[in-house]
């Protein structure tokens, strides 16, 4: 039953919703004026590839079926302990998986284990600078033929999981037999809809086209992640609409409101029962003394492939 707060939430969105119209023009207005001084602005930070880069391995080149280009950010100078297993989940599931941490630490201080990294594509460190986009751009830059990869999975460390490997096998199967060009797991409604980029999916086609490339040519070192959110998270999936890329979220946004449209925030229990395998980990840092929580991430544990 929904509280008193949320219904009272929900009329006053949608009293200011049937304001009258000349607001709505206004904002309109407002927004397109935001959207070109995006566009102008978007010519004033370094390009990706500027970053400082150490190759801890380097990139295999001739790569062909499911690569996966994963970011993580080290403030240790060891791997976070959920990104080695979500990386083990991947390359499980026949996913190739090229590494990129960015770290404010000397690169050659950083440790990843050596058994992982004999199975990875590639392992980078990088200069902190640019977030997950700068480090994606960075990658991709380094890597030939992809024309032969059959997808390229963005993933960061921002989820945790699989939470059940049986729901990672169907999520993972559902991405294969997707017949859109780009696919995301969640999608937010504000500023617009887009796809979440915590884990997206550019199938074929996409590849195939010069989209892609031209997109991840035109990414800047951003210095901030609002920048890095403005400019890229909430506005790629109409830019690949705009090209005929048809986008299409795995579990679609639960709520209609676009204010309180981040399910990952706000209805992950929701989302882990209809077979969302992951937990956003600032989820796990707001609720620490969750039973629920404790019950998956103990049984995502006891799952954990092996090197």
């Amino acid at each position: 039953m929904r509280s008193f707060t949320e219904s009272f939430r929900t009329w006053r969105r949608r009293f200011k919703a049937a304001l009258p119209y000349v607001r709505r023009r206004e904002y309109r207005v407002l927004e397109r004026k935001y959207a070109e001084l995006i566009e102008a602005v978007d010519r004033f930070a370094s390009p990706a590839a500027q970053a400082q880069l150490h190759i801890a391995k380097p990139v295999q080149q001739g790569l062909a079926g499911d690569v996966c280009l994963f970011v993580s950010f080290a403030e240790q100078p060891e791997l976070k302990p959920h990104v080695a297993q979500h990386i083990l989940h991947l390359l499980a599931a026949g996913i190739q998986v090229i590494l990129i941490v960015n770290t404010e630490l000397p690169a050659r201080s950083l440790s990843i284990d050596a058994e992982l990294l004999d199975r990875l594509s590639g392992a980078l460190i990088r200069q902190n600078t640019g977030f997950d986009f700068g480090a994606w751009a960075h990658a991709w830059s380094l890597c030939e033929g992809t024309e032969r990869w059959s997808r390229l999975f963005l993933v960061n460390d921002s989820i945790v999981g699989p939470l059940s490997t049986a729901d990672f096998t169907r999520m993972i199967d559902r991405v294969r037999s997707s017949d859109c060009d780009v696919v995301g797991l969640t999608e937010a409604l504000a500023p617009q809809r887009h796809l979440q980029s915590y884990f997206l999916v550019f199938n074929a086609p996409a590849l195939q086209s010069s989209v892609v490339t031209t997109l991840f040519a035109r990414m800047l070192n951003w210095p901030s992640k609002s920048q890095v959110i403005d400019l890229y998270e909430s506005r790629i999936t109409s830019l690949l609409a705009t090209q005929g890329l048809r986008c299409e979220a795995l579990f679609p946004s639960l709520s209609g409101d676009p204010l309180s449209s981040d399910d990952t925030s706000l209805r992950w229990a929701e989302l882990v029962r209809a077979g969302f395998p992951y937990l956003k980990t600032r989820v796990i840092a707001r609720h620490p003394q969750d039973e629920q929580i404790r019950a998956w991430l103990a049984a995502r544990s006891a799952a954990e492939p092996r090197p």
